[in-house]
């Protein structure tokens, strides 16, 4: 097995674990803190490696640029996605996340003309089919505040930004020494920068920094799952850059996550959402 398809399954457990966590542990906790436990635990862990290694930061203007770009993308993403994942039921915040591999081909294809083959855009109209077929089948199953449904649109803008990040990343490890790490913690860095930023500049987000000694654990266990899901995926995507389009390929096998999360939805949870739904929500991550 090429080691870039082993850090890809790598990353794909822990992207799993990292959604479970939020789901069973962090109900309570503010999603802004949640995110900025993640990125500043990982960016904690890889500086010093990074400073290590190589002495020094990376110093390109290009490879700064698109990293501060993903920083604010991906900052605003996660909130989403942590919030929904929170407060949505996971068979449908779930199968809306199929749309990255999407969003990210579509991003490849306008900024580099990078055009996949004709089955892959049938797959994709039929994957982007499906995901709208459940927002509307469930939408017009759910009555009163629509609550169900608006958590898996949540989750759907925040896989549009997020298959845009993921060209970046790519931009970003291709133009620096130890590309992987490097990008990894200043992403983090600069992310954590961020989300500390959002967290001060509100009364609800200086409120949410007081941390409570029942948080701990599950932040810990968050912030672990975090970094061994976005370094072992940015290591896949280094390893794989002359293949081809592999950045599509690391992220498809990454987001296999998504199944084992919606049957750990439906069978551990025992969450309940229309058949319609669930029968579309899986021909969406089929």
């Amino acid at each position: 097995m090429p080691p870039w398809v082993l850090l890809s399954v790598v990353s794909l457990a822990a992207n799993a674990a990292k959604v479970l966590i939020v789901k069973r542990l962090c109900g309570g906790i503010d999603s802004r803190l949640v995110v900025l436990a993640g990125r500043s635990f990982s960016a904690v862990v890889l500086l010093p490696i990074l400073l290590f290694q190589s002495h020094a930061f990376p110093t390109g203007v290009v490879f700064w640029g698109v990293t501060i770009a993903a920083a604010v993308i991906t900052a605003f993403a996660s909130v989403l996605f942590t919030e929904a994942v929170k407060k949505g039921p996971l068979a449908l915040v779930i199968p809306a996340q199929a749309a990255v591999p999407v969003f990210t081909l579509l991003t490849l294809w306008l900024s580099a003309g990078q055009s996949p083959p004709p089955t892959a855009v049938v797959l994709m109209l039929v994957s982007m089919a499906a995901v709208a077929w459940m927002l509307f089948a469930n939408y017009r199953h759910e009555s009163g505040t629509h609550r169900q449904t608006f958590f898996a649109a949540l989750s759907l803008l925040a896989a549009l930004l997020f298959g845009v990040s993921t060209v970046l990343d790519r931009t970003a490890i291709a133009c620096a020494a130890y590309g992987a790490l490097a990008y990894s913690a200043c992403w983090n860095l600069l992310s954590a920068m961020l989300l500390g930023l959002e967290c001060v500049r509100t009364p609800a987000g200086r409120a949410a920094l007081s941390l409570r000694r029942m948080d701990r654990v599950p932040l810990l266990l968050y912030g672990l799952s975090v970094l061994a899901a976005f370094f072992t995926q940015q290591l896949a995507v280094q390893w794989s850059l002359d293949i081809p389009g592999a950045v599509v390929n690391v992220k498809a096998i990454v987001m296999l996550h998504l199944p084992v999360v919606l049957l750990a939805g439906l069978l551990w949870l025992g969450e309940r959402i229309c058949r319609q739904a669930v029968l579309a929500g899986i021909i969406a991550l089929i």
